[in-house]
């Protein structure tokens, strides 16, 4: 087994992973009728990558140099065969490192991204990942692939949170940088002035990209379950206030409940798959739920 997914999912989670399809609502930029529809006419053969051969495919894209040096038979997959190109942009700033003694936000992400990179491989279709704060640290281009997949979970296990954010300028930037239409899934907990992050959010809707935004949070910051006076840290300025959580707790659920409503309601109006994703849930189960349910709304 892929020893990048073993360090982010356990077994039982990659096995309710493995009857799953991830698809776009929306034409993309691949060459192979299929699953996902081109609207290309003509198509490259660029080799891509290797996968291993299952009963079924065409004995005529076998590589015999690679058997002859490891007795195993691999199919040569070409550019083509990625029918559809999924771009992981997961959110690493400070405010991701936060728990309230479970997952942190970004180990979260990090498992979730790591979800939908193998259900994105094992339909062979191709997954790049850009991890990002104020700027992107670590970034991969979208290719298909087992070796792929060990290289980019381990990068997201490897990965550690505690930087500040930029959450709009970075994502416009990667807008403009995915220059073939493709599924853009972004996860974030979107801690950044709402307003310019929907800007950021429509540049990639006027490049024709269908775009899925998980958003994630702590339960504890959405229920403030918190009783006593004490020391509020920001975890990206590292500045702290003394706080009654009992004085601002309806203020806050009323202010927190308003930013997930706004939040919502600008994806709906980008037509954006706006998903709640909080860190207290089991991975597996959450990725099921959330991808039948795409797929029986046609997404």
């Amino acid at each position: 087994m892929n020893d990048g997914i073993n360090r982010l999912l356990d077994s039982l989670e990659i096995v309710r992973l493995g009857s799953l399809a991830l698809g776009s609502r929306f034409t993309v930029e691949g060459t192979l009728a299929g699953a996902h529809r081109s609207p290309l006419k003509g198509f490259s053969v660029e080799f891509s990558d290797y996968r291993q051969y299952v009963p079924g495919d065409d004995l005529r894209h076998l590589d015999w140099r690679v058997y002859a040096r490891n007795e195993r038979l691999y199919i040569r997959q070409y550019e083509e065969e990625c029918n559809l190109r999924v771009y992981l942009l997961v959110d690493a700033s400070g405010s991701m490192a936060y728990s309230r003694g479970g997952v942190s936000k970004y180990r979260f992400a990090a498992k979730l991204a790591g979800a939908l990179a193998y259900v994105t491989v094992h339909q062979q279709d191709s997954v790049g990942i850009s991890i990002f704060d104020a700027e992107v640290r670590k970034q991969l281009p979208a290719r298909s692939g087992l070796e792929h997949l060990r290289v980019l979970t381990n990068m997201l296990a490897d990965h550690e949170p505690g930087n500040a954010t930029d959450t709009a300028q970075t994502l416009h930037r990667l807008a403009e940088s995915v220059r073939r239409r493709a599924l853009i899934i972004v996860l974030s907990d979107l801690f950044d002035d709402l307003e310019r992050i929907r800007n950021a959010l429509a540049h990639f809707r006027r490049r024709k990209h269908d775009v899925i935004l998980y958003h994630v949070l702590d339960r504890s910051e959405i229920d403030f379950p918190f009783r006593e006076i004490g020391n509020f840290q920001d975890l990206e300025t590292a500045e702290t206030t003394i706080t009654n959580p009992r004085e601002v707790r309806r203020a806050y659920q009323e202010a927190f409940s308003e930013f997930l409503y706004s939040c919502e309601r600008t994806c709906a109006g980008l037509d954006i798959d706006y998903v709640l994703a909080t860190s207290d849930q089991p991975v597996g189960e959450f990725v099921q739920r959330h991808l039948n349910r795409r797929r029986r709304r046609g997404r």
